[in-house]
């Protein structure tokens, strides 16, 4: 597709996860089952036109991990996406295919999901920023759903400039929430990454602090950050994607990689779980939400770790893919149970090779004031 009109996309190039709806094209829902099953889309999703209109292009259409459900970037179809920035390692998912394109150069701005990580870690993965917006800010209107209640459309880009006018377009209005006035290191939660991983955290709070003129303070904020929260996002969206996506889930089993089929088969037992038992899962949600705005009030950004280190080998057996899956979604779930938007900064690592990405935390409706803050320190 070529380039629309002019406006603030001018000249931008976009790498398009292929969930999004596209006139005429059948999406690959990262499985050639999916394009098998579907008819071509009858209609362009919004967020995809409103690019159009504003003056960006479509470089193409990018692989996903299938049907949006991993953190890994192991697509399924032919050769895993590269990342350019560590050559032997994946590049995280689910939004695989338009960070490795960004990554590499062919596109200015990838657009995709993030469900439990799908833009985050990627873009950690990749040296990339990376935003997931406060939930529901961004129409999730003609893209496939995974878990609507988590959903996002996120955005990736090489530097700020690129991600801010691309956001500008997508965000509707000023920020509901209050900017910034104190930083927020959870200290307590360090010493379940690496070394790297919690130096360039301090690194960014301390950069962020110093250019920004911010209060810089310590917390402790492991219960938001633990093992027992990403189960707790785990069966909630286990849930979600089962009532978005059961029959199609139950009919084509037999072809999904193991580790999905497996999330499919607990997706399924869950949904089926007494009442009283989802209930529970339903209110510990709400108090996790509830709990972490008292201990992060509006005004506040927490700067924290977005994966423990780096992305698995792509050489890596399922029992090491699956444990770096369960150790990221411990720093991914925080935001996809709270609703709220992270944005991920890419930290030169010390050996000068590669990235570790930074997360910052931030209240509902503060995306715009995540990018000014940003701006200020890495401009």
């Amino acid at each position: 597709m070529g380039q629309a009109l002019s406006g603030p996309a001018d000249g931008l190039t976009l790498a398009v996860k292929d969930m999004f709806f596209i006139e005429g094209h059948v999406s690959s829902y990262g499985h050639p089952r999916w394009r098998e099953t579907h008819a071509p889309s009858d209609r362009t999703a919004p967020v995809v036109s409103r690019l159009l209109n504003a003056g960006a292009s479509i470089a193409g259409l990018a692989k996903l991990d299938q049907i949006a459900w991993s953190i890994i970037g192991n697509a399924s179809e032919d050769i895993p996406p590269l990342n350019p920035a560590y050559p032997d390692r994946f590049t995280g998912g689910s939004s695989s295919g338009p960070a490795s394109a960004v990554a590499c150069g062919l596109a200015d701005v990838g657009i995709g999901t993030d469900t439990g990580g799908s833009i985050r870690v990627p873009a950690a993965a990749c040296g990339l920023f990376g935003l997931r917006p406060t939930h529901g800010r961004i129409s999730t209107d003609g893209v496939l759903p995974l878990a609507p209640a988590f959903d996002t459309v996120g955005v990736l880009a090489r530097q700020l400039e690129p991600l801010a006018r691309t956001l500008g377009v997508l965000l509707d209005g000023n920020d509901a929430a209050a900017p910034a006035r104190r930083l927020v290191l959870p200290a307590d939660c360090l010493a379940a990454v690496s070394a790297e991983t919690a130096g360039a955290a301090r690194g960014v709070a301390v950069l962020l602090a110093e250019r920004t003129g911010l209060e810089l303070t310590e917390a402790d904020l492991g219960e938001f950050f633990s093992a027992e929260a990403a189960d707790l996002f785990a069966r909630n969206q286990g849930r979600q994607v089962w009532q978005a996506l059961g029959p199609w889930l139950a009919e084509n089993i037999d072809v999904l990689a193991a580790d999905v089929a497996g999330r499919v088969r607990r997706a399924e037992l869950l949904s089926a779980a007494p009442p009283a038992e989802q209930d529970q899962d339903a209110s510990d949600w709400e108090a996790y939400k509830a709990g972490l705005a008292e201990k992060l009030p509006e005004g506040t950004v927490a700067v924290v770790p977005v994966m423990p280190g780096l992305t698995p080998l792509r050489t890596a057996s399922a029992d090491e893919l699956a444990e770096f899956r369960a150790s990221a979604l411990r720093f991914t779930a925080s935001a996809s149970l709270s609703g709220r938007p992270e944005l991920v900064i890419p930290h030169l690592r010390q050996s000068g090779t590669g990235a570790i990405g930074v997360g910052l935390l931030g209240s509902r409706g503060s995306d715009l004031d995540l990018i000014r803050l940003a701006k200020q320190a890495w401009n």
